[in-house]
């Protein structure tokens, strides 16, 4: 029973207790509660504005937000949000998500909206405050049932609204663009039967025994206009409650293309070191510029939101590609006329290499920029994720420090985004409810793919049916950037930037004339042109990788013969990167490494500067301070050896002669982030120098990482990840053109007696056909075989064959046997939210995260975590935020494999709670970086499938 001292006006949200808040005194009642009308008038105005004026589609977004909170009109909400008043009754007649999509259903059908954006309406208030569920199912079952039960809480909730305050209920109607606003009307309606029978007749057929719930029934492409509607919705609900200024929310930061120009012209006036540098660099500008030609083409002449660029590694994509997305951003602001900067969001394969994309951004000779400030937001899962408005005063701190700033960045509030494949494509394929967040955020934005080839070949299909959603709904730009042919978007509609670029007519051409004028004059060349004069390297393809084929014996690579080719091919003054394809392959491949003579694993020396210097990896030294030490002590530990200058001219280890060390490192995903910066910061500074240096690793380090090794080991893997890895050789031509080669081999199982008879399958099968990151390709490393057979001179072939001719061989070969999945296209056509929600770019292996300790100050600081979150002190999930340099995440089954490592909250496995682990140094797992990082003592059978 309701009390009978309520009272209007109707409230949202009851008063407040922090000390300043930005909701106008117009919002507010006599006792500083938020009323109801303002907060409905509020999200339908910032819902309209993430969405867009320009849309035929806008009004009914405006009465959907307006409406999103109509269902807190009821008598049994009100007495439940004052806190004065007693609320009993029933939990669920306190809801309101559905009560506001009944009224949302009513008011778009009286608009004349198209079935598609009355159901996206409904389904959007309906779920805003959860994820988006399966679309048929829900509206022909959840919501018909739910308004056609003559007992059920939804007419109870209409009942008590119709005897309480039914003039206050239709002033809600008032603020949508309904030009008869009538309480009568909508209750007659919504106490028939005729609300379950629409929604039927846009979700079920008819059945024997009634209707059943049908996606062919569902307006086509619903699921795209739905998440666009709840998105918006969505944002602009929380952050007027979480009480946001709007300039925090709309008035996006953003870097300027003046930095690059600036930043590249000072690079140009270098004097070169050799010609061959002066080549490459006016190579990487011809192809800069032809690309920004073609960005003016695009932008002007072209249908198409989707733009390719394709260059070889070494010719410098990343400037381009950033130099590409500003310009057309400028340009599309022009003509929209638009005040408001389009975002460009950045999306990259791997957490491993995002952190050197971001040392770009923040170059104090570029842009700068400070991810926590507005401007450049960074975000992954081991990412602080902020964005922080210090330009209001002290008194305002408190709504950054609520979690406000967590928010805006998880919203993608600003006008430059890294991130990765997993938080793009993850958020527009079933997003949680705040994964929902950032979506409103890719509206007229300009998006680049990094080597969007990396993305898992199962989700292919799906990511095409993504872009379409992005394209299409969000109207966002796509640049795809890949140094192979870019097969991914091979469907699609899309323009050539290089081709562009070289047919673009600069005499009349408004936006050429505007820009700087050029020292010198750089024609245009063929894309082909770009990749036959950018021969870096040769291959070698082992026998091995091509022992996969019919009618061919098979054979491996054992480890004691891959360690000797290995230090062969490395020599006395050489660099070598071996790229395994499993964590137990590349740890069993250090090993062995690390015992052979004059052979030094440089992990014990990086532990022994962390333990020396008490290092946190909460407030760490910089990464170069580091590396200086970690150097240095390795000098000391040879002083047989004097320094000298290498082919960098960075300060190095030792001299070559007859007792020079070769210098061993490991890289893999059981690395803390810190670990890695450190780990890769040490191999850039080895790798071109004169000292002897192996880095053996997984493919983490395939796409985007700027490390260079005169010689590259690669085992069997797909066309495109072999000519990624060559990315990693002789990159910016520190050997000379074509100085660098590039071997391929198939390694066996690390317990395999007989490598050349093998009775094991290799660890490639593993990985690219049994499946880990993909759901398995059937006669996968056949194909591979097939293809690697066809390449000319298998002992020296050429650069372009396999980074041209080979790969584009691969790609119609897969296609041809129509490989891809096109169970997510069906699930996003379907608008199968909740079962999308299921799938993952990384693989069905769960993982948990692991905070790990090396040092004592990360031993104080995981107890400190722990003691608070085992007290359930908020305090804790704050500083559980702030430890992303602590993680690491591993499989399940090595969690499973380890019953002694606990939880952080101190709770058993299995309960509620925080679901991360602490390793102390004291449990079933070792944290070793000589060793490939964490992992179980007595090894994991996880090991076979992951990075």
């Amino acid at each position: 029973m309701i009390m009978s001292t309520l009272q209007t006006p109707l409230i949202s949200h009851p008063t407040r207790d922090e000390a300043t808040n930005t909701y106008a005194a117009d919002q507010l009642t006599g006792n500083g509660d938020l009323r109801l009308t303002a907060h409905n008038r509020v999200v339908s105005d910032r819902a309209v504005s993430l969405f867009g004026e320009n849309s035929d589609a806008v009004e009914y977004l405006r009465a959907a937000a307006a409406l999103h909170d109509f269902g807190k009109a009821t008598p049994q909400f009100q007495a439940y949000v004052r806190p004065k008043e007693d609320h009993s009754c029933p939990k669920e007649e306190t809801a309101h998500a559905r009560l506001g999509a009944l009224a949302t259903w009513y008011v778009l059908g009286k608009l004349g909206a198209p079935d598609r954006d009355r159901l996206a309406g409904t389904l959007a208030v309906a779920r805003h405050h959860q994820a988006l569920p399966n679309a048929a199912q829900y509206t022909a079952e959840t919501l018909a049932e739910a308004f056609e039960r003559q007992d059920g809480v939804i007419n109870v909730q209409l009942s008590r609204i119709d005897e309480t305050w039914p003039r206050a209920a239709a002033k809600l109607f008032e603020q949508t663009p309904l030009s008869d606003p009538d309480w009568d009307s909508f209750y007659l309606w919504a106490s028939s039967d005729t609300v379950s029978s629409e929604l039927r007749d846009v979700s079920a057929r008819a059945t024997l025994g009634g209707t059943t719930p049908d996606s062919n029934a569902l307006p086509r492409k619903v699921y795209d206009r739905t998440l666009r509607f709840w998105s918006a919705i969505t944002l602009a609900d929380k952050s007027h409650a979480m009480d946001i200024p709007p300039e925090w929310v709309f008035d996006l930061e953003t870097l300027d293309r003046d930095a690059i120009e600036n930043y590249i012209a000072n690079i140009q006036k270098r004097e070169p070191e050799n010609e061959l540098e002066a080549h490459l660099n006016t190579e990487r500008e011809r192809a800069r510029r032809q690309t920004i030609r073609g960005v003016h083409e695009w932008a002007t002449n072209s249908s198409s939101r989707i733009a390719t660029l394709t260059l070889p590694t070494g010719l410098g994509k990343t400037f381009t590609g950033l130099s590409a997305a500003f310009e057309l951003r400028d340009i599309l602001s022009k003509q929209s006329n638009s005040e408001s900067p389009r975002p460009i969001v950045y999306a990259l394969p791997y957490t491993s290499i995002i952190e050197q994309t971001r040392a770009i951004f923040e170059d104090p000779d570029l842009w700068g920029a400070n991810p926590q400030k507005s401007a450049l937001t960074v975000h992954h899962y081991l990412s602080e994720t902020v964005v922080h408005h210090d330009e209001y005063d002290d008194a305002d701190t408190v709504a950054t420090d609520d979690g406000t700033a967590e928010f805006l960045g998880e919203a993608w509030r600003d006008g430059t985004i890294l991130t990765t494949f997993v938080q793009l494509f993850e958020s527009l394929a079933g997003p949680t409810n705040r994964q929902g967040l950032k979506l409103s955020s890719l509206r007229s934005s300009i998006v680049i793919l990094d080597e969007p080839q990396a993305l898992p070949k199962d989700w292919w299909d799906g990511i095409e049916r993504l872009l379409d959603v992005l394209t299409g709904e969000f109207s966002a730009h796509i640049i795809a950037m890949t140094a192979t042919q870019p097969s991914l978007v091979r469907n699609l509609d899309t323009t050539s930037l290089l081709g562009d670029g070289l047919n673009h007519t600069q005499e009349g051409c408004e936006l050429c004339s505007g820009e700087d004028t050029y020292e010198t004059t750089l024609e245009p060349s063929l894309q082909e042109t770009y990749f036959n004069q950018a021969e870096r390297v040769r291959y070698s393809i082992d026998e091995t990788a091509l022992s996969r084929q019919l009618g061919i014996e098979e054979s491996h690579v054992g480890y004691d013969t891959a360690a000797d080719r290995i230090l062969d091919a490395t020599g006395a003054d050489g660099s070598t990167l071996a790229i395994c394809n499993t964590i137990r392959s590349s740890r069993t491949l250090t090993e062995v490494l690390a015992d052979r003579p004059g052979v030094v694993h440089l992990g014990n020396t990086i532990d022994a500067v962390f333990q020396e210097e008490n290092i946190s990896a909460i407030d760490p030294p910089s990464t170069e301070t580091v590396v200086e030490r970690v150097l240095s002590r390795a000098a000391r530990s040879n002083p047989d050896e004097h320094a000298r200058r290498p082919k960098n001219g960075l300060a190095q280890i030792n001299e070559a002669d007859s007792s020079t060390q070769t210098h061993l490192l490991t890289l893999n995903s059981r690395y803390r982030p810190i670990d890695r910066e450190v780990l890769i910061a040490i191999a850039n500074r080895l790798s071109t120098s004169d000292t002897p240096f192996v880095l053996i690793s997984t493919q983490a380090i395939e796409a985007g990482v700027d490390l260079s090794f005169e010689t590259v080991f690669r085992d069997l893997a797909p066309l495109d990840c072999i000519v990624q890895a060559a990315g990693r050789c002789n990159r910016s031509y520190e050997w000379g053109e074509n100085g660098g080669r590039v071997i391929v081999w198939l390694l066996a199982d690390p317990d395999e007696e007989t490598p050349q008879e093998p009775s094991s399958k290799p660890p490639a099968y593993y990985v690219y056909e049994k499946g880990a990151t993909d759901s398995g390709i059937p006669d996968h490393l056949r194909i591979i075989s097939d293809v690697l057979s066809d390449v000319p001179d298998h002992h020296d072939a050429a650069d372009v064959a396999l980074s041209k001719h080979a790969v584009t061989d691969y790609f119609d070969r897969l296609t041809e046997k129509s490989l891809w999945s096109t169970a997510l296209r069906t699930e996003i056509d379907e608008a199968k939210a909740r079962d999308l929600s299921e799938e993952s770019l990384i693989g069905g292996v769960q993982t948990f995260d692991v905070l790990v300790a090396v040092t004592d100050a990360d031993v104080a600081e995981i107890e400190a975590i722990s003691d608070l979150l085992a007290k359930d002190d908020p305090n804790g999930y704050d500083r559980l935020t702030y430890a992303s340099g602590l993680r690491v995440s591993l499989p399940k089954s090595a969690i499973e494999e380890s019953p002694r490592l606990t939880r952080l909250d101190r709770r058993e496995r299995g309960s509620d709670g925080v679901q991360v682990f602490q390793f102390l140094g004291r449990n079933d797992l070792e944290y070793d970086f000589a060793g490939g990082g964490l992992a179980p003592t007595a090894g994991s059978v996880s090991d076979r499938f992951t990075l």
